[in-house]
């Protein structure tokens, strides 16, 4: 199960997601400057799907998916605003929402659209 505020998610989104019916899933899209970044959370699953796609293009240019990830949480420090989600079996037991992250992905929307791994 992913440890995660949707309220969080919100804010440095700034989008409201779709939901799925039974809440199985929550997709958030967000454009910017041709590009659209995709983020589904299956929270049930604790799975995450990223996606980025380019303007003109029918497929997406970056996708990567964390399986069974333990949680996301926003930071906000001297690179800016953004989400980190934690990478599989990188605790040792269920992540609590508030311990650093170690190492993962951190989703960035201001001023521009990045995804990166650390």
């Amino acid at each position: 199960m992913l440890v995660w505020d949707e309220t969080d998610v919100l804010t440095v989104l700034e989008v409201i997601p779709e939901i799925e019916r039974d809440a199985i899933w929550h997709k958030y899209s967000v454009k910017k400057d041709g590009l659209e970044l995709r983020i589904f959370l299956y929270q049930y699953d604790g799975d995450v799907q990223i996606e980025l796609f380019r303007e003109g293009v029918e497929k997406p240019i970056y996708t990567m998916k964390i399986i069974d990830c333990p949680g996301a949480i926003r930071k906000v420090d001297t690179r800016g605003e953004y989400l980190e989600f934690a990478e599989s079996k990188c605790f040792g037991s269920r992540y609590d929402g508030n311990s650093s992250i170690p190492f993962g992905v951190r989703i960035y929307t201001k001023p521009s659209i990045s995804v990166t791994l650390f």
